[in-house]
């Protein structure tokens, strides 16, 4: 599957509506988004306030705002703004991932008021420096609010997939969203938001840099002014900053984005304060809005999404998942009891298809047995008629065969037998063993008498069971019992 994702990015989440969530304290932004490799459309923008609610209250508003949605299988992440976590950018004495990863475990404590248990971090490569060090963008983000954004998500009834961090989101998918080419040069997206702004640096779609500015566009409509020269200040600021810490070369130029598309006039107060190219790009540019759906709902004009459409833009390519160890064995383990219940069921599947694949063809086999009994049952009874007179016929041939044998054993014996020799006693059996009696005048004829029936083709394995001699007058007699076996297939 990792080339199928390599090829198209968003092979993860096909089929699911893309659902953002981002909670910034006084609002709640929920953007429905239905992204695929040609074409991008926003199909609901969500804007509710939620200044002073409690989580309960806020768990509510967004399961309300989910009904008006309509969204099919959705796929719901949520985003961390700049304002609700700490960003550094360090160096660390290694090039290796792993010993980084370790070095950054240890020393994040350093960076950020809370215990190491409190955290949640994660960190962007930046580049690695003098061929030993590598730069980093550490991000740092407490684990209460991520635990927030759970137990605030989960309670309206929906599985939070992931949280990420919006500027890193915003870098991974500005060529996309905007249409930015930063693989010549670094460009900073300055994204204006209703309560606060983003200063980002983005190079080769990476994110080198930002800084969150308490100035948006209530501020700036209050007292345009006043505020609007607070703001590039703050701007100015930010650009130092990121020059004095020598990440990477100056960006050529400074990209006005999000709401200051309901800031007419700001543009040329900022190039006179900043003496800096600076040119707006609205950040809907690329994206295709579904109706009139900013003209049905003008918060949304005054609110900037940027940070959540970038983040379902950039869904596969970010590398910051703010999400607690703890969810993630959890989750690691779900997935693996889930695997293991599919293993099941397909092994359970296929030893039902086998065992109905036995049954069938037992059963089929059975059937057809029957139809084969059904249709020969009358030959059967031929059969058994010819099989009778069949063997009727062999007994009468083998009679007709052995009538006269016992006729033609006499006659061979009659043949062979000496004249001085006198057969007293012929015998035998249905086994065809046979047993001649007799006297002769000497041994020598019994002998001879005996090997002539040896070579006999009547007879085989002739011997001589007895003999023994007597006086008959004045000769000498013996007597003697000859057995042999009759030999049928002559």
């Amino acid at each position: 599957m990792f080339w199928i994702k390599r090829m198209n990015p968003i092979a993860a989440v096909v089929g699911h509506d893309l659902v953002g969530i981002e909670l910034d304290g006084n609002n709640l932004k929920i953007a429905h988004m239905r992204i695929s490799p040609g074409r991008a459309e926003a199909v609901n923008l969500v804007v509710r306030n939620i200044s002073g609610m409690a989580d309960a209250d806020i768990s509510k508003t967004i399961a309300s705002s989910f009904l008006t949605l309509n969204a099919k299988n959705p796929y719901v992440v949520s985003v961390i703004t700049s304002g609700l976590a700490i960003t550094k950018n360090i160096e660390i004495p290694s090039i290796d991932p792993k010993e980084i990863k370790e070095i950054i475990d240890l020393q994040a404590g350093r960076h950020t008021p809370y215990s190491r248990e409190e955290i949640v971090i994660d960190y962007i490569d930046v580049g690695t420096y003098k061929n030993t060090y590598t730069k980093i963008l550490l991000v740092i983000v407490s684990r209460n609010v991520i635990k927030k954004q759970f137990d605030i998500i989960g309670k309206a009834g929906l599985k939070l997939e992931k949280i990420l961090f919006a500027p890193e989101a915003l870098g991974r998918s500005a060529a996309r969203v905007m249409g930015l080419n930063t693989e010549v040069s670094p460009a900073s997206i300055i994204n204006i938001d209703e309560s606060f702004t983003d200063f980002t640096v983005v190079y080769k779609n990476r994110l080198l840099f930002v800084r969150s500015i308490p100035i948006g566009v209530q501020q700036l409509w209050e007292d345009r002014e006043k505020n609007g020269i607070r703001f590039a200040e703050e701007l100015k600021r930010s650009l130092e900053t990121y020059q004095g810490e020598n990440i990477e070369r100056s960006p050529d130029s400074l990209i006005l984005t999000g709401a200051a598309e309901e800031m007419t006039g700001l543009e040329p107060v900022l190039n006179d304060a900043l003496h800096f190219p600076l040119k707006v790009i609205p950040y809907l540019k690329n994206v295709t809005v579904k109706g009139d759906l900013l003209k049905v709902n003008p918060a949304a004009r005054r609110q900037s999404f940027l940070n959540i459409m970038a983040s379902l833009f950039a869904l596969e390519q970010v590398k910051i998942i703010l999400i607690p160890e703890e969810v993630k064995v959890r989750r690691s383990l779900e997935e693996r009891g889930r695997d293991l219940i599919k293993t099941g069921i397909f092994v359970f599947t296929a030893f039902m298809i086998l065992c109905l694949i036995l049954v069938s063809n037992i059963f089929f086999k059975t059937a057809y047995l029957k139809n084969l009994t059904v249709k020969y049952r009358d030959f059967d009874k031929e059969a058994q008629t010819l099989e009778n007179k069949f063997t009727m016929v062999s007994m009468v041939r083998n009679y007709l065969s052995s009538r006269g044998y016992s006729l033609e054993v006499l006659a061979e014996l009659h043949s062979i037998t000496p004249i001085d020799l006198e057969l007293n006693d012929i015998r035998f059996d249905d086994q065809g063993k046979i047993s001649i009696k007799g006297t002769a005048e000497s041994m020598s004829t019994v002998f001879s008498f005996v090997e002539a029936i040896g070579k006999s083709k009547y007879f085989k394995d002739a011997k001589t069971k007895y003999t023994s001699k007597r006086k008959e007058g004045t000769k000498d007699m013996a007597d003697f019992e000859i057995t042999a076996a009759l030999n049928k297939n002559r």
